[in-house]
């Protein structure tokens, strides 16, 4: 790791807030995305949190792009959430 790297910090910031259909949902959302890694922590890092029916994430990256492409991948497995909690109603 270069002088650079060490020296680069989270300035990217997002927070999403997505509604569930009850706080149990939201509870199970975040205990299911809690355990996925993250390949580069230097580079990227989520908090997932529930508050009532609402799964909130807190984003934070080098830059837009890792950003970008972190809350992308995190969009994806909360919509497979949503389908997999549809699918079981």
């Amino acid at each position: 790791m270069s002088k650079r790297d060490n020296n680069m910090q989270m300035e990217h910031t997002l927070t999403l807030n997505i509604p569930f259909a009850t706080s149990k949902q939201a509870d199970i959302a975040c205990q299911v995305l809690r355990p996925d890694p993250i390949l580069r922590p230097q580079d990227f890092q989520v908090k997932y949190t529930s508050k009532g029916n609402e799964l909130v994430m807190e984003f934070q990256s080098i830059d837009d792009r890792v950003l970008r492409v972190g809350v992308s991948s995190v969009i994806d497995s909360v919509k497979t959430i949503i389908e997999t909690f549809d699918e079981l109603e």
